[in-house]
């Protein structure tokens, strides 16, 4: 467990999937350097949303410095972690893991394709603690974040004083309010959706097709869940995410299934 006394001598490792130009991770770097000096940057050089914790195998990664400690990889989320903890930090891993801030809430059902999350997950998949920071709008895309900048630094401090477990990640999203309409913080569960990819046709100028995927969804009305305290009800959420995904609603069925003597 690390102490708040301590937190000026923490390593802070910062990602996204917005690209190492967007808003939001310029306004992470600089909570970041309210908590401790020895902050790194190591973000995808273009945007990544959609990618999950997809890591690059059939194609080499390239790394640009871009200034002292700041980085861009010609590659995922998940590939900034890793080209972070095997190379460009060295020896010393970091203590924390912050990505975001990302352009748009990461709740429900969208947390399995989010690049923001994924990054989160590769670190955690490391034993590294990692945050997950999403900002809900729905209109302009944001270029300032006043509530982030006022309650994540408490909130980082807080989360990074608490022990818990090994590939957990936090996910913190913020709503879409003025500074007087936050409700508070509120830990949540994570939401339901109903969600339908819809598949649009169009044709190039030279009437070669393509396509663009687009989600429609329903959210399911649930009291306590992040989609619904985020988007409605105008507070702060925290929710615990794990990287395993065995479902062991069904093994004792399986087992009984495929037992026999072969």
């Amino acid at each position: 467990m690390i102490s708040k006394s301590t937190l000026s001598g923490l390593r802070i490792l910062i990602i996204n999937d917005d690209s190492i130009n967007s808003y939001g991770i310029k306004a992470l770097e600089r909570i970041a350097n309210t908590i401790t000096p020895d902050v790194w940057v190591v973000a995808p050089e273009v945007g990544q949303s959609g990618k999950s914790f997809s890591v690059t195998f059939d194609s080499v990664l390239r790394i640009h410095e871009v200034s002292p400690r700041k980085f861009s990889v010609q590659g995922t989320p998940a590939d900034c972690v890793f080209l972070a903890l095997g190379q460009i930090l060295g020896d010393k891993k970091p203590d924390l893991v912050l990505s975001g801030i990302n352009h748009g809430a990461n709740v429900a059902d969208f947390i399995g394709v989010s690049g923001t999350i994924g990054g989160a997950f590769a670190a955690a998949s490391q034993n590294v603690k990692s945050i997950a920071v999403s900002q809900h709008f729905e209109g302009k895309n944001p270029t300032k974040f006043p509530l982030i900048d006022h309650f994540l630094p408490s909130i980082i401090k807080k989360l990074i004083s608490l022990s818990w477990p090994e590939q957990v990640c936090m996910n913190v999203n913020f709503p879409e309010v003025s500074f007087g309409e936050v409700k508070g913080i509120k830990v949540a569960d994570q939401g339901r959706m109903d969600v339908k990819w819809e598949v649009y046709k169009r044709a190039d100028p030279v009437d070669h097709p393509y396509y663009w995927l687009h989600a429609v969804y329903k959210r399911k009305e649930e009291a306590n869940s992040d989609v619904v305290l985020v988007e409605s009800d105008g507070y702060i959420t925290i929710t615990p995410l794990q990287c395993r995904h065995q479902f062991s609603g069904c093994i004792k069925n399986l087992k009984e299934l495929f037992t026999s003597n072969v």
